[in-house]
């Protein structure tokens, strides 16, 4: 299956995904922040795919992805999002998806629509 970096701040959002991801046969690979994502890949590390996070300490997922985009354009990308006091999750994710990801999920969502945004990004 696919290898993919789970860039996300929560703990327990992460954990989840990393155990819907192996349970499916994916080798989920973690970032605390956008900037722990990033030199990982600048260290050389490749994924198949890219869940990221907008709002995170650090380097936000906006900062994130650009950044990756730069280094590796051709890896998908899939952006989530609960938004903030600051910033309703709409306007972080309509950013993401003009910046290129393939796909955007509000959080809470559900595991069908992170298995379908999947699909649709490791089709792209």
């Amino acid at each position: 299956m696919s290898r993919i970096l789970i860039v996300e701040d929560t703990r327990l959002m992460r954990d989840s995904l990393v155990d819907v991801l192996t349970e499916l046969g994916h080798q989920a690979i973690t970032a605390e922040n956008g900037a722990e994502g990033v030199n990982m890949i600048a260290s050389g590390e490749t994924f198949d795919l890219i869940i990221t996070d907008i709002i995170m300490p650090e380097m936000d997922g906006i900062e994130a992805i650009l950044e990756i985009q730069t280094m590796c354009p051709q890896t998908p990308i899939i952006a989530i999002s609960g938004g903030s006091a600051r910033l309703e999750k709409t306007a972080g994710l309509d950013t993401a998806k003009r910046l290129g990801a393939v796909a955007v999920l509000e959080k809470p969502f559900e595991i069908d629509a992170l298995l379908a945004a999947i699909a649709v990004a490791t089709k792209a």
